[in-house]
């Protein structure tokens, strides 16, 4: 099987389906998770899916004091990170401003990059909100290589019958 962004994607739309399938999660409620809780599942399903995946890879970051980052998964060549909305939270947990560090290991990764956001609440983005990742951050002073990266936002739509839905966009880097 080959590594894309697009089975990736595919993949994390298989586990978010998953995780709001009560047969699947019985009685555990995962629907509720924090992304911490939720890290070690995404990593075994990866691994059991793609067969390699290695998780927090470390990747260069120009603006930070020890100029080392990681990011959640490196799956092939493409850099995976990760973030999660609980049903009780703000909408600050998939914003731009708290996901600004995530976007730069991405923009910076050498190779594809997926940022993935899971929104478990019951006021989901809409599309002008998942546009602000074009507004990506600034790198500071220097010549970076940097490099595009793809959003994926899954979230649901309606609760009976549950739908399902996913915004995907590209982000260019000029």
């Amino acid at each position: 099987m080959s590594t894309s962004i697009k089975s990736i994607r595919e993949a994390f739309g298989l586990l978010f389906e998953a995780i709001h399938d009560r047969d699947f999660r019985k009685t555990i409620p995962l629907h509720k998770w924090s992304e911490k809780e939720l890290l070690p599942l995404v990593r075994t399903f990866l691994l059991g899916r793609f067969g390699h995946c290695f998780p927090e890879t470390g990747v260069r970051l120009p603006h930070c004091t020890s100029t080392q980052g990681r990011v959640d998964f490196l799956i092939g060549n493409i850099a995976v990170e990760f973030a999660v909305r609980r049903p009780g939270d703000q909408k600050a947990p998939l914003s731009t401003r708290v996901n600004r560090n995530e976007m730069i290991k991405l923009m910076l990764h050498d190779g594809p990059g997926l940022l993935v956001l899971f929104d478990f609440s019951r006021y989901p983005f809409d599309e002008e909100d998942i546009e602000r990742f074009r507004n990506y951050p600034s790198l500071g002073k220097g010549n970076y290589r940097k490099s595009p990266f793809n959003v994926a936002y899954y979230y649901k739509s309606q609760a009976h019958p549950r739908e399902i839905e996913v915004i995907k966009k590209r982000i260019h880097i000029k």
